[in-house]
């Protein structure tokens, strides 16, 4: 059995033994109309994912062709209408996702879900898509099961804002020789989609975690990867330190190495004159459930999706 292979099956296996239903837990795309999706908790699905992935995977960056399928994929996605959502299912399930829908029972909305193998031939990510509006926030995890907790940040926030579109980057930023950190590898599947955000003047905020020691006077350091601020940024940190979070603002103090002056989504969203926000979280948060929920709620009322 190949491992590409091996890992569906431990996803399907996941959702028999769960008993939620069809494909990737979900209802496939081609669901007969009027037909509700199951109800899948997301939470389940994305800490599997994240959990499987490992420093000593393979990796390797989609080829020109696969590109170019990706980029079709993602317009048809990010379209306001949703008319394209079966055709862009069927393109990326021929890059290796498995596509399926379901109806998330703590948020009451429906979302699609797009993920690859982990550890497979084509490891790229999962991509998770609110459909109960059309997209308006990008919340994007680069280096899960590394930056550990980032990826519950990240579902959190997805929950808390209607109409948001979560990328976790399919491999650990370890695999294939560190060719897989996907914050830094402009080649990526990871760094195609979150440009298409960028293109679509979609907002994105990408969620990282730095060690206590590396930082100790702050707990969390906004930026967007250059020297200066826009209206976002500074509702964003406004929100966390009104909730009591300490917090370092890269575009008036400095930040350490923490600054994501090097991200390579950052630099793609400027190019494009896009709102992208850059957020590290010092592990004392990460590793409190709490704290985790109370800075998902500040960074919920700082109006992400707007400019």
């Amino acid at each position: 059995m190949s491992r590409t292979h091996a890992n569906r099956s431990g996803l399907l296996a996941l959702c028999v033994t769960l008993s939620l239903g069809l494909a990737a837990c979900g209802e496939p795309p081609g669901r007969p109309t009027g037909t509700p999706p199951a109800a899948v908790d997301p939470g389940v699905l994305v800490t599997d994912f994240v959990g499987r992935l490992k420093p000593t995977d393979p990796y390797r960056n989609p080829d020109a062709d696969e590109r170019r399928a990706a980029r079709k994929a993602m317009t048809l996605l990010l379209a306001k209408d949703r008319a394209g959502l079966d055709e862009a299912s069927g393109i990326l399930a021929g890059l290796g996702f498995t596509a399926s829908r379901g109806h998330d029972l703590q948020t009451g909305r429906d979302y699609a879900l797009f993920v690859t193998g982990a550890g497979g031939e084509r490891p790229w990510g999962l991509i998770m898509m609110d459909l109960s509006q059309p997209v308006r926030l990008a919340v994007e995890v680069p280096h899960p099961n590394s930056d550990l907790h980032t990826e519950d940040v990240g579902l959190r926030l997805f929950r808390a804002v209607p109409g948001s579109i979560m990328l976790v980057a399919g491999a650990h930023r370890r695999a294939g020789n560190q060719q897989a950190d996907a914050a830094h590898n402009p080649d990526g599947l990871f760094h195609l989609v979150s440009d298409r955000f960028a293109r679509n003047k979609i907002n994105q905020i990408q969620l990282h975690g730095f060690a206590e020691q590396s930082l100790p006077d702050e707990e969390v350091v906004v930026s967007n990867g250059q020297k200066r601020s826009n209206p976002a940024l500074r509702r964003t940190a406004d929100a966390l330190a009104g909730a009591g979070f300490v917090t370092c603002r890269a575009w008036s103090t400095r930040c350490g190495e923490l600054e994501g002056t090097t991200n390579t989504q950052a630099e793609a969203a400027r190019k494009q004159g896009a709102v992208f926000l850059h957020l590290e979280i010092t592990w004392v948060v990460r590793r409190d459930e709490d704290r985790r929920a109370a800075l998902v709620e500040a960074l919920a009322a700082a109006d992400l999706p707007h400019a």
